[in-house]
């Protein structure tokens, strides 16, 4: 017999709900600086090792960042909805510790994406690599909030394919005008 999986917290429909948000800011957010990071490094200065030196410390410092705001956001927002009486009105939400603690471990997985072709491959693969996965899972990731949301799923998954890109595009031109020291030049 096969436990039923609604019964668990972490897969209960209001659970997943309540912590799209947490989920979305974290994975897309990081997801999309480091990608930028990696991107505008490898463009300006050519070497492997600065892209991961740079993307990782991207990475755990957004992570770290984020779980924080949205902590302490939602302990404001509780704290509001104590003063003006309306907290029993909201949905159900979670806790400050929740919440950013999922937005953290949704931060560091989504910044860690665009670095895992550093790791295995020479730098123009990786950073073809890189964007293709990076950008493939941010797609994924807005189609899954699309349908969450009751919304055209693909809709949404281009449209948060638009904001990366624009990133990418804006830290690869920064990358182009600020080149530094590259190998073989």
């Amino acid at each position: 017999m096969t436990p039923d999986t609604r019964s668990h917290p972490l897969t209960h429909p209001l659970a997943e709900r309540a912590a799209v948000r947490e989920i979305l800011m974290g994975a897309q957010d990081n997801l999309t600086n480091v990608l930028a990071v990696v991107l505008g490094v490898a463009i300006g200065a050519g070497r492997a090792d600065l892209v991961a030196l740079a993307g990782l410390a991207a990475a755990t410092a957004e992570a770290v960042s984020m779980g924080g705001v949205l902590y302490t956001s939602t302990r404001a927002e509780q704290g509001l909805d104590r003063d003006v009486g309306i907290g029993s009105r909201r949905p159900a939400r979670l806790t400050p510790a929740q919440s950013g603690l999922i937005t953290f471990a949704a931060a560091l997985a989504g910044g860690l994406i665009p670095l895992t072709p550093f790791l295995l491959l020479d730098l123009t693969a990786a950073v073809i690599a890189s964007l293709f996965i990076s950008l493939s899972t941010l797609f994924a990731l807005g189609s899954w909030t699309g349908r969450i949301g009751g919304h055209v799923w693909w809709r949404d998954g281009l449209r948060i394919l638009v904001v990366a890109g624009l990133a990418a595009i804006a830290a690869a031109g920064v990358g182009l005008l600020l080149q530094v020291d590259r190998p073989g030049s």
